[in-house]
């Protein structure tokens, strides 16, 4: 103990007599180990956060895929499910479907985020309510017929004052009286953010054309993920086989009940931020070593001198590695308080309305002060031991002897390769952080294919036994329209299947000209709208007209409007028939779908962004609009033209539907450029954090240059003012001195050029507008590390070639 505190001591005294070289190092240690934690923070937020399931390895998710209509996360049809319990793979099948749920009762009526469940869901998982009961079996009824429903823990106590008693109260869901059986558990909101359960059955069991269902699965013991896979594929083929019509172009897909919840862009994100970090940390730990190695050259006289003394090796490696460990632990303490800020920002860019899973959670706690204090221990290890062992091998004469002739040889090589090192990691990070930002900064300007200024958008749900029919639906649908187009500020008003940019519409396979019976047809993106869609977004035909209110609320209406490119797919410019001259030539056309059902286009209209930007696919590029009495759906979302500005419109529009329908909520009301930043949040905030990881690289290598460029015209101060007294120039001192800054730079940038583009591939899917190989931005970033370079080494070389021979002769 007495030997440690001597060390203690030891080492604050020489910290004291050494305030910039402290400073330094506990700032680059600072910045390295902040954004490390701040990064880990959110990735273990999403992926290293333990589930609140029982045994949650051993859970999937198995949905539908079908690769001609580009749908990887599909439904599956009722029957599905007891063709998974009878592969055998899996002890346990539950299933849930997508409720939409409006809550009345209070002062205003409330849309709450349902969702239907089998009763043997919940169990399957693990999780048992805190209040009340499960489902019992006999109470699973197919939508609209359920009576009993399960709510959170956060509902309960916001909108039943947590109540013990509302066990047992009948609610108004949907307009119906339902039955609370239970409360789930705090924090319970599976599988995202829902808050309200209902029991699920099927109205038809043996429907094989109605694909609603997710299945979340147990393997049985035993059984592998592979091995499940392996069965799900085979079941696959003896559906095909056995119903082609439903079955023919569809595949089961398995993923963990995480990894479904997140997505694989989504993780191997994570995974990249986190070495992306990583390497920052490492450029920090080169930046400490490189320090110390210059400051061990320094302090050779005094271990050689300790070490004559009778200081054993031991003891003096083990007294720098105190001072490694003191610093890593100050560079620590500001690294978490670094970490809370960013974690801070990060959260605060997360949109209020973002569905994250209910167990994700980002901040900074016990599990992260514990992985900073094992940065802290590595990170002094690394930067520390090579240091300490070179220090504590020097012996008194050799010592005295480098100190006078400026330890210009092993010390500076072993310096100088360290510093390629940092500019190596550090455009492994710049090409990456480049590639994003242009990639949001694309998703910014990109053209959605409409006007998104003085535009309103919300979502409604019609619930209630009055809107089964869906004549009654179409009718309420036009009526609310012209109430809104009467409010004050609002110029036009319709509604809509999918909101462009965010929703995507839904797919149907069109057939064509010429192809084989037993071709797939062409899959397309088709979104249900009412009379005024393209007016309230400020878009002009190519050719025809819109569809027309009566059109609109027709269930036998036969017009749609086709978009521009699928026009011209369908019936291209000199087809060989003698009456393809474009896309003004589909008006007038039949278009037949795969169904067998055949629709008259009215009109062609330029084609929109349905899909969000980068996640564009085939379909979603070839788009039809048709009548909304075509599809009668209970869920519509509202595009709203305003006359000025669209936030100021939303009382105007929401007092409109209250005067149609009281009990009916809109929710999601925003503008149309806030739901475009809320859908892309993600790669935005992803931009902005490598850009913040590419910057602090960019820094630190900066600063290494500058240190070791700096150093090694301080050692050499004798040489230099003897070459300048015998005749050499400053310009010559100049360019050898930025030279050799300039050929660590490109050495390291060769290197790093290779890691970056390796790093880089890693970013596939991520990006939009932008290539992962794009030239423009490799060679930005590789001429941007260069010059940075060179001009952090012309500092020290220009004060170099300032030097006075009598000054540096007389310093010596």
């Amino acid at each position: 103990m007495d030997t440690l505190l001597q060390d203690l001591r030891y080492a604050f005294r020489s910290f004291g007599r050494s305030p910039g070289f402290t400073a330094a190092v506990v700032l680059c240690l600072g910045i390295g180990i902040g954004i490390n934690a701040a990064a880990f923070s959110v990735v273990r937020g999403f992926l290293f956060r333990s589930l609140p399931y029982q045994d949650p390895a051993t859970l999937l998710v198995v949905e539908g895929a079908n690769d001609a209509a580009e749908i990887t996360e599909g439904p599956l049809v009722w029957a599905d499910l007891d063709a998974l319990r009878g592969t055998g793979a899996f002890s346990a099948v539950g299933a849930l479907a997508s409720r939409n749920v409006n809550l009345t009762g209070g002062d205003r009526p409330e849309r709450v985020q349902g969702l239907a469940v089998t009763p043997e869901l919940f169990p399957l998982l693990g999780v048992a309510p805190a209040l009340g009961r499960m489902f019992a079996a006999d109470e699973a009824a197919p939508a609209g017929f359920e009576g009993a429903v399960l709510i959170s823990d956060r509902l309960w106590r916001r909108s039943f004052g947590a109540d013990p008693g509302v066990v047992g109260r009948e609610v108004q869901v949907n307009r119906r009286s339902l039955t609370v059986v239970g409360v789930m558990p705090e924090g319970f909101r599976f599988p995202e953010t829902h808050d309200l359960w209902l029991p699920l059955g099927s109205a038809d069991a043996a429907d094989r054309t109605a694909r609603a269902y997710r299945a979340v699965v147990r393997l049985a013991p035993g059984v592998t993920p592979d091995a499940a896979r392996s069965a799900l594929a085979g079941l696959s083929d003896r559906l095909a086989a056995t119903y082609p019509a439903s079955h023919r172009l569809w595949r089961f897909s398995a993923e963990p009940v995480r990894q479904a919840a997140i997505g694989r862009d989504a993780s191997r994100g994570f995974l990249l931020m986190l070495t992306a970090v990583t390497l920052v940390l490492l450029i920090a730990c080169v930046n400490v070593a490189n320090l110390l190695l210059a400051r061990g050259v320094e302090r050779e006289s005094e271990v050689g001198l300790r070490g004559a003394l009778g200081a054993s090796r031991r003891r003096l490696v083990r007294q720098l590695l105190t001072e490694a460990l003191l610093l890593a632990a100050a560079g620590a303490t500001l690294g978490a308080v670094l970490a809370s800020w960013v974690v801070a920002v990060i959260v605060r860019s997360v949109p209020q309305t973002e569905d994250l899973p209910h167990w994700v959670r980002i901040d900074v706690d016990g599990g992260v002060l514990l992985y900073v204090a094992a940065l802290a221990v590595g990170t002094a290890l690394v930067f520390g031991l090579a240091p300490a062992l070179r220090s504590s091998r020097v012996d008194l004469a050799a010592s005295f002897r480098s100190a006078a002739r400026g330890g210009r040889g092993r010390a500076t090589r072993v310096l100088d390769a360290l510093v390629g090192v940092e500019v190596a990691m550090a455009l492994m990070l710049l090409l990456p952080a480049g590639l994003l930002v242009r990639s949001f900064l694309a998703i910014g300007a990109a053209d959605p294919g409409f006007d998104t200024d003085r535009l309103l958008t919300a979502r409604l749900v019609l619930s209630g036994d009055r809107y089964d029919a869906p004549e009654a639906r179409a009718a309420f649908f036009q009526a609310v329209a012209d109430r809104m187009e009467a409010a004050p500020g609002v110029t036009a008003a319709a509604w809509t299947g999918a909101i462009p940019a965010d929703d995507g519409g839904v797919t149907l396979l069109v057939e064509r000209d010429g192809q084989a019976p037993d071709a797939p047809g062409l899959a397309v993106t088709a979104v249900p709208v009412t009379g005024g869609y393209f007016d309230a977004l400020g878009v002009a035909m190519v050719a025809g007209r819109p569809l027309t209110d009566e059109e609109a609320r027709d269930p036998a209406s036969r017009s749609a409007v086709v978009g521009r490119r699928l026009a011209e797919r369908l019936w291209p410019a000199g087809d060989g028939t003698g009456a393809g001259t474009g896309a003004g030539d589909a008006v007038g056309r039949t278009l037949r779908l795969a169904d067998g059902r055949e629709l008259e286009v009215v009109g062609v209209a330029p084609d929109l962004q349905y899909e969000e930007f980068g996640e564009d696919t085939e379909a979603s590029r070839l788009q039809l609009h048709v009548p909304y009495g075509f599809a009668g759906w209970r869920t519509m979302a509202l595009m709203a033209r305003t006359a000025g500005g669209a936030e100021a419109a939303a009382p105007a529009v929401e007092a409109a539907l209250r005067e149609a329908d009281a009990a009916l909520p809109l929710f999601e009301v925003m503008p149309m450029a806030q739901r475009l930043r809320e859908v892309h949040w993600g790669q935005q905030l992803m931009g902005k954090l490598f850009a913040l990881y590419g910057a602090a690289a960019l820094l630190l290598a900066l600063a290494g240059i500058y240190g070791v460029m700096a150093y090694g015209v301080n050692r050499r101060r004798a040489e230099i003012g003897v070459r300048m007294a015998l005749g050499a120039s400053g310009a010559s001192v100049l360019r050898e001195v930025a030279g050799r800054g300039l050929r660590i730079a490109l050495a390291g940038a060769a290197v790093g050029a290779v890691g970056a583009l390796v790093l880089a591939r890693a970013l596939r899917g991520m990006l939009y507008g932008v290539r992962e190989s794009d030239p423009a931005t490799f060679a930005l970033v590789v001429l941007l590390m260069v010059a940075a370079a060179t001009l952090s080494a012309m500092i020290p070389a220009r004060a170099a070639a300032r030097l006075q021979p009598r000054d540096a002769l007389r310093a010596e």
